[in-house]
């Protein structure tokens, strides 16, 4: 197996594909959150939520950078392609709810689900990948947390003032958009190929970073339920709603 070192990290081509597949998800994921902010700015009313929805989508956009900046440090190519397969249909749902001008829904998508995912994810890959790129996924796993703990008590409010309404727009927008992403982090693709990978599916190289996306997914929807938990969703819906995603 060739050997390549990079930045004095001595790792198989294989590996460094990975990072590379790993490094172009964390680009397009983010380059969606950004638009996904963008839009959703056109939701909102209130000015000083305008304002901040755009201050999260530039954040996205330089978390993007980032990601960027390191790939090319490292000299890994990657695929930002937010057309790929699962990213277009994420940003497809988040536009229909835009569409309506509906701010709730568009707030459970892109801060509760899409942040939750990224929080945990980033964390479990900073703590497995070397150096600077680890780093940079765990500092850039905080800051999400930021947008995630935004939201919640704008959620908490919206579902104390018409609760069944809340619920039922929460169970909605729940299946819209975490079946793709369960789709997405299945243990193989459930849907094809994600167009972002630059070859085969990397989630079967992650063994290589001591990584198991059993595990990534795990801790991404734990997460997810718990951020449910903490809005007030009643555990014996949410519970069923997570147990009819695709595995």
């Amino acid at each position: 197996m060739e050997l390549i070192e990079k930045q004095n990290i001595t790792k198989s081509q294989a590996y460094w594909d990975l990072v590379s597949d790993v490094l172009s998800q964390a680009i397009t994921g983010e380059l969606i959150g950004m638009s996904n902010f963008a839009s959703l700015a056109e939701t909102i009313d209130d000015i000083g939520e305008k304002m901040e929805s755009v201050e999260h989508a530039d954040s996205e956009r330089a978390h993007a950078e980032g990601f960027m900046e390191m790939a090319k440090k490292y000299h890994l190519p990657v695929n930002a392609n937010i057309n790929g397969s699962y990213w277009k249909r994420v940003r497809e749902v988040f536009l229909k709810w835009a569409g309506k001008k509906d701010f709730i829904a568009c707030l459970l998508i892109q801060e509760v689900m899409l942040e939750s995912m990224a929080v945990s994810m980033y964390k479990d890959v900073g703590e497995k990948l070397p150096a600077d790129i680890g780093n940079l996924f765990l500092e850039i796993s905080k800051e999400e947390e930021h947008h995630l703990e935004h939201s919640i008590g704008l959620l908490q409010e919206a579902l104390q003032s018409d609760p069944n309404a809340f619920i039922a727009k929460a169970e909605e927008v729940h299946y819209d958009c975490m079946t793709i992403l369960a789709e997405m982090s299945a243990k193989k693709d459930l849907k094809g190929h994600c167009e972002v990978c630059q070859g085969s599916c990397m989630k079967e190289n992650l063994p290589l970073a001591e990584l198991d996306i059993r595990n990534i997914r795990g801790n991404s929807m734990n997460l997810y339920l718990k951020s449910l938990d903490r809005i007030g969703l009643p555990t014996e819906k949410t519970t069923i709603w997570m147990a009819n995603l695709p595995a």
